[in-house]
């Protein structure tokens, strides 16, 4: 299958089968518009990136001029990072999400095209054999933080996209305060996961994706220190109960296990936070910001856990009505999630402990014993 045609199945269906991105066509801003038309302007995107465009795509190429409200946000999100993927140092869109997603879904896109790429000279055979377990491992990681990463960034853009045109007033003002507080993990986790990403691939020498530590930190402090408290909390309110309806939507044996697994670090993650706000209230400032990056890290795992669960519980639907032919899609990302919610959710036991406990031994260390 050429490269072209992998990415347009995988981003229509993160677009259309994860976020029902098909759904805006019904509103006023979209109406000449349907389910289908979106996914083929999806497609151009995808072979234009991909060097295959045709005399036809340039029609693509022409949303950039005057029609950049005729296309959804997500959709165009998708076709900047496209772009940039292929090499172009500017954007085709100008859009409202851009300076919050634009960088992370760019990073992402490449990420996930190494990835591909990588897949695309290996052969199946010696995938397969009992001594490539190793490298099946490193590929799952490539595989889960990627793909992840996009799920975050098109999830993003899809919140921006309800700031602007959905008809209720209450959702868009929901969806304002959930995009602000999930705004720092969505700067931070999707390049971190390109990283990771090119570690699994053996280019750790692409010191490119490297995500700057005093950057990690600014969004650390800022995501305890001020998102979290936001309007009484409102978006860490809205963050559990738009995440309850995915866990609750789990109707398999595997995604249910998986869903309990994502509520109960979710429970211990809420019960950390009321440990912190109190730390906070109290003065102690200092001692609870020292670990602001693992709280930074233990939510952006578990927004990563729930954008797989969302995918897991879409190829679950999916894979029960699915054609031969794509029963292995399908069932490439029942096992990516399964791999995440395994081998990496639980990985953040150790960030738990140490919020809990507030942990000093970073913060009492002294310049002169280093």
């Amino acid at each position: 299958m050429v490269a072209s045609q992998v990415e347009s199945r995988e981003f229509l269906f993160q677009l259309f089968d994860v976020l029902d991105t098909g759904a805006l066509a019904s509103r006023d801003r979209y109406q000449e518009h349907s389910r289908s038309s979106l996914g083929a302007v999806v497609e151009t995107f995808s072979r234009l990136s991909a060097g295959r465009s045709s005399a036809g795509d340039e029609r693509a190429e022409a949303l950039a001029g005057d029609s950049v409200g005729v296309v959804p946000e997500v959709i165009l999100t998708l076709g900047n990072a496209l772009y940039e993927s292929a090499g172009q140092q500017s954007r085709l869109f100008r859009t409202r999400s851009e300076d919050l997603v634009a960088a992370p879904m760019a990073a992402s896109v490449s990420a996930w095209q190494d990835y591909r790429a990588l897949l695309e000279k290996l052969e199946a055979a010696d995938l397969d054999a009992p001594q490539a377990a190793d490298l099946r491992g490193r590929l799952l990681v490539a595989k889960s933080r990627s793909e992840a990463a996009l799920a975050m960034g098109l999830y993003g853009a899809s919140l921006a996209e309800d700031v602007q045109s959905h008809p209720e007033a209450e959702r868009r003002q929901n969806s304002e305060r959930l995009l602000a507080f999930l705004e720092p993990l969505i700067a931070w986790w999707p390049r971190q996961a390109a990283w990771l990403t090119s570690v699994s691939l053996g280019k750790a020498g692409d010191t490119s994706r490297i995500p700057d530590p005093g950057e990690t930190s600014r969004l650390a402090r800022e995501f305890l220190g001020q998102r979290v408290w936001q309007h009484q909390s409102h978006g860490l309110q809205l963050f559990l109960q738009s995440l309850q309806k995915d866990l609750e939507a789990a109707s398999t044996q595997d995604t249910q296990q998986w869903a309990l697994s994502l509520s109960e670090t979710l429970q211990r993650a809420v019960k950390v936070t009321q440990g912190l706000g109190q730390g906070l209230q109290d003065g102690a400032e200092d001692r609870v910001l020292a670990n602001a990056s693992r709280y930074l890290h233990l939510f952006g795992e578990m927004l990563a856990g729930w954008m797989w669960l969302q995918q897991a519980n879409a190829a679950a639907r999916k894979l029960a009505e699915a054609a031969p032919g794509e029963e292995s899609f399908y069932r490439g990302k029942l096992h990516a999630a399964r791999y995440f919610f395994h081998w990496t959710l639980p990985e953040v036991a150790q960030d738990l402990v140490l919020l809990q406990n507030q942990d000093t031994t970073c913060l009492d260390m002294q310049a002169n014993w280093f």
